[in-house]
């Protein structure tokens, strides 16, 4: 029996946070696979399909998949996919939240799209689709996001209900759309509160040019910041960045970060304590990715600390590991949680790039060789932490 069949065989009433947890048999995943390889029809349908195309039975598991699923697995042999459910053979990093009941059982499958669409089409008999925003274990032990269309659509055959799932990746089309609607938005804000300044700047009173030639200097950069911030993530994404890495002392950390909160407005009002161990060793790091990274985290605390309230950064050794920590005093709501790292979401209720987190985490796993991870409750507040290597 291989594994997933034993998988199947194994499947019991497991607890479940969203979907039921319970599979086929063995037997009754052996006669799904057997019906849906003897088609022609779906034969056919798996070779012409341009996107991701699997079929699942009414427990939510793979009983055939197309070859384009295959190569984005790096998997030659489609028996390998059989009896998953799909986030268990896309890596899904909520995959295993629950232990017993796989794919579609975690808190964090509520707010899935891809398993909401299936139960929803199970449900109602009929076709759904959803937008799934899906972060995944890579071959390097890394998070890597994707995006995709999903449509869930049931069909009987031979006596099988089966569900037929399409994902379509639209990461591309996201970041173009978060370039137009949301970048440029940003940069045509600056760009205007800049004119507006030079013209002022034109006509003002001698004793007022000074204070004018601030705020025109301060928007200059600030227009100078969004431009290089996007031209940096585009690098990064594409993994072209180059980390130029070395040893920086805690002592520059703490001044790069302290000058970047002194230019944030959501900082005004609010304190900054910054606490290091006697005993921290410099970093072997790249600091200006680093200062990037906690820059995003330390922002982002200061948008959830009131008026009067501190955010605090502190640095300490663990074994071989450097450990960073960003505080603040609010708790993040359970649902928003699950989604903290995945990209263009904002807690913010407008329109955001979404990028401070999953930025950060980028940064710190992709470039820095580090691991990024938080915790959250109403008692203790929200701490982001930095583990970084010590040795090059």
């Amino acid at each position: 029996m291989s594994q997933a069949e034993a998988s199947s065989a194994a499947g019991g009433n497991a607890a479940t946070a969203f979907a039921p947890a319970e599979r086929a048999t063995a037997e009754a995943l052996r006669e799904a696979v057997a019906v849906v390889s003897g088609s022609p029809v779906m034969d056919a349908a798996m070779r012409s399909f341009g996107g991701i195309l699997m079929v699942l039975n009414a427990h939510r598991q793979i009983i055939a998949v197309n070859d384009e699923l295959l190569r984005l697995l790096g998997c030659p042999e489609p028996q390998a996919a059989i009896g998953l459910r799909p986030g268990e053979a896309l890596q899904c990093i909520h995959a295993g939240d629950n232990p017993g009941g796989g794919c579609g059982t975690g808190p964090a499958c509520r707010s899935c799209g891809a398993a909401v669409a299936i139960v929803s089409s199970l449900d109602a008999n009929a076709a759904r689709e959803a937008e799934c925003l899906l972060a995944v274990r890579a071959a390097d032990g890394h998070h890597e996001a994707f995006e995709f269309r999903v449509r869930a659509a049931p069909i009987q055959l031979a006596g099988q209900r089966l569900l037929i799932i399409t994902l379509q990746d639209i990461r591309e089309q996201k970041r173009r759309e978060a370039l137009e609607a949301i970048f440029l938005h940003d940069v045509m804000n600056t760009a205007a509160a800049l004119d507006g300044t030079l013209r002022l700047l034109a006509r003002c009173r001698p004793e007022d040019r000074d204070a004018i030639l601030r705020d025109a200097t301060e928007l200059t950069r600030r227009l100078i910041a969004e431009i290089a911030e996007q031209q940096d993530l585009t690098e990064l994404e594409a993994g072209r960045f180059q980390p130029r890495m070395g040893y920086t002392s805690l002592r520059d950390v703490q001044d790069a970060i302290a000058g970047f909160v002194a230019a944030l407005t959501c900082s005004r009002g609010k304190t900054l304590a910054f606490h290091a161990d006697d005993h921290c060793p410099p970093l072997f790091t790249d600091p200006v990715l680093l200062t990037r990274a906690l820059g995003n985290l330390v922002k982002n605390a200061f948008e959830a600390t009131p008026p009067g309230g501190d955010v605090r950064v502190t640095c300490s050794v663990e074994g071989d590991r450097a450990v960073i920590k960003v505080w603040n005093a609010a708790a993040i709501p359970a649902e928003t949680a699950l989604r903290v790292f995945q990209r263009y979401f904002t807690t913010k209720g407008e329109r955001g790039r979404g990028l401070g987190t999953y930025g950060a985490r980028l940064i710190v796993e992709r470039y820095l060789r580090g691991r990024l991870t938080f915790t959250t409750s109403a008692a203790e507040g929200t701490t982001f932490r930095i583990e970084l290597p010590l040795a090059p």
